[in-house]
């Protein structure tokens, strides 16, 4: 299931509504142009991770809240999730987070992130609740995390407290992936 940008967009304009906010307001608590935050709102182009994340906490809410569809009884409580039913969240510079876990309430997030040669999670750092560790699988990544810079190869893995901003970014020539757990529901939300 492709969470598709314009999703995210409509869920925006309506918490930004329901706020009372106009774009120019928006922009300012983002530091985001107008023109870009119409753009997002229209589903003219697809944010990067960083910006998602700095819209929902501009406007208070979990960046899951936004992103999330509600799951079906039978999603809740299943277990076996085939590789052609992942819920996926694609964002700009075709970043893809596949979620791998899914049905009861869960005290983790487990996915597969794609990140394609050249792109990374936005052009900012960002950070949430938690704590998250990744095991890179092929190509390489650049995490930043802190004032700290790592670089990844496969077979490598990497621990940090989500509280410290942090991007990922892929200095290579081929598609770097990997799986990354969240410590607390992130991306994707059960709820």
């Amino acid at each position: 299931m492709l969470i598709d940008a314009k999703s995210f967009g409509e869920k925006v304009r309506a918490l930004r509504m329901q706020r009372g906010l106009t774009l120019a307001d928006l922009a300012q608590k983002t530091q985001r142009s107008i023109s870009l935050l119409s753009q997002i709102e229209n589903d003219n182009i697809s944010p990067s991770f960083s910006s998602m994340q700095t819209i929902a906490d501009a406007l208070e809410v979990p960046l899951a809240q936004i992103i999330s569809q509600e799951p079906s009884a039978e999603e809740r409580d299943s277990y076996h999730i085939k590789e052609s039913e992942r819920k996926v969240l694609m964002t700009q510079g075709e970043v893809q987070h596949q979620l791998l876990s899914r049905g009861l309430p869960l005290s983790f997030e487990f996915n597969v992130v794609e990140v394609p040669p050249g792109a990374s999670t936005g052009d900012y750092l960002y950070s949430h609740e938690g704590e998250e560790c990744g095991l890179l699988l092929e190509g390489e990544l650049v995490v930043e995390s802190g004032r700290q810079v790592h670089h990844l190869k496969p077979g490598d893995s990497i621990t940090m407290k989500s509280s410290l901003p942090h991007k990922l970014s892929n200095p290579g020539k081929q598609k770097a992936r990997a799986v990354w757990v969240n410590s607390v529901p992130y991306i994707f939300s059960t709820k």
